[in-house]
């Protein structure tokens, strides 16, 4: 019988299932237990988790490096409120002056549903992200943040400020014209009675000044070695199309149906790049207002609400080339959900410290891209060429834009 033991820096030890011709490293992840934080002994020889297999009759100790309880994270202190037939449990982590407690609640459909819609509300009137007055476009791809944003204010209408909105539908490529995708962006405007525009493909292509159509400009560049731009190019025509819209409809906002993982993954990226990133869930650049209505309601949440409340809204269809991103998107995404698991809730408390970060760093320089004439955020430390945003310069190289573009 194979044996691998933890010997803690508390002075406890325990004794770790493992069997033979498992890998020890996935030994320690099924624990809880970092390869970082530990070093691995066989026969008393130092052993590289990631390259040992558990052999039968093995004994092997895992020793803690360093002083700290990491019982913090692997068992922590909990209360749970129980409900009868729960379907989410929702958990948040409370530091009292150093001391660690982990609540959670168990909701079944009724109560999560009131949950994610008294979360949404309150989050309008502490964020700010809704005003009474205001003239907001609002991003509707028929994808579920959006949908689901649409449903929020539908059931919860009389309980937020009255504000003019237009749904706009940015059109172009397979995956945004999907046709599931695309009739459920139709129908989720009915509900709320909304003003619906439809941008097309060649309104894109007048934007960017594009020498041939969207389409084929990114197929050749998912089909090439810069495929990484892929939704940097879509986010940033989202981006500008909305504007464009927002500019016909004297509208002063434009929402987007950006949820709390989202912006907890953008803050990862931000962090490790170093590249400066506007505020959460209100930014500013220019004459216009940016918001995140969703900002305190996770994917996971806005996609089982979608199912409990409105299943036939809840129906897209599968991701599209266009829709994958880089690897790079994908760890921070991964990096998030990760961090929502091992401390519960750190989206407030990442929101807020970057509520006070922003407040001691130099003022933003923004410059206007002379193509697609979206404003844009000089970064300090890397070259920023004058009048050309990173979209509109990296179309330019591949040959993608008229000649009269720049």
């Amino acid at each position: 019988m194979s044996t691998v033991v933890f010997r803690n820096k508390t002075g406890g030890s325990e004794t770790l299932y493992a069997a033979p011709g498992q890998n020890l490293l996935d030994v320690l992840r099924l624990h809880g237990i970092p390869a970082n934080a530990v070093l691995a002994y066989r026969n008393g020889a130092v052993i590289p988790e990631s390259a040992v297999v558990v052999e039968p009759d093995d004994v092997i100790e895992v020793r803690q490096v360093r002083h700290y309880d990491l019982d913090v994270l692997r068992k922590p202190k909990e209360h749970v409120y129980a409900a009868p037939d729960p379907v989410y449990s929702k958990s948040v982590l409370f530091d009292h002056g150093g001391t660690l407690e982990r609540r959670t609640e168990q909701l079944t459909a009724e109560t999560f549903v009131q949950y994610v819609e008294e979360t949404f509300v309150q989050s309008i009137t502490s964020g700010g992200t809704m005003r009474a007055g205001d003239r907001a476009v609002i991003g509707l791809s028929g994808g579920r943040d959006s949908v689901a944003y649409l449903k929020l204010l539908e059931r919860t209408r009389g309980r937020w400020p009255e504000i003019d909105m237009t749904a706009v539908t940015i059109t172009g490529l397979p995956d945004w014209d999907e046709p599931a995708t695309f009739q459920i962006a139709l129908d989720s405007c009915a509900g709320l009675g909304l003003e619906h525009t439809i941008v097309t493909a060649d309104d894109v292509a007048d934007v960017f000044k594009l020498r041939e159509p969207f389409v084929d400009v990114m197929n050749k560049v998912v089909a090439g070695e810069h495929r990484n731009m892929n939704m940097v190019i879509g986010h940033q025509v989202l981006r500008r199309m909305l504007e464009r819209e927002a500019g016909r409809a004297d509208a002063s906002v434009v929402a987007f149906g950006f949820n709390a993982d989202d912006l907890v993954a953008s803050m990862v990226t931000w962090f490790t790049t170093g590249y400066r990133m506007g505020g959460i869930p209100v930014r500013e650049l220019g004459d216009l207002r940016y918001v995140f209505p969703l900002y305190r309601i996770t994917k996971k949440e806005l996609t089982l609400y979608l199912e409990l409340v409105a299943p036939e809204l809840s129906r897209q269809g599968a991701p599209g080339r266009f829709t994958t991103g880089s690897d790079e998107r994908s760890m921070a995404y991964a990096m998030a959900d990760h961090l929502y698991d091992l401390w519960p809730g750190i989206d407030y408390y990442l929101f807020n410290a970057f509520e006070n970060v922003q407040r001691s760093l130099l003022p933003v320089v923004d410059d206007l891209c002379r193509v697609c004439e979206g404003r844009y955020l000089l970064m300090e430390g890397v070259p920023n060429p004058a009048g050309l945003c990173d979209v509109c310069g990296f179309l330019h190289r591949q040959e993608a834009l008229r000649a009269d573009a720049v």
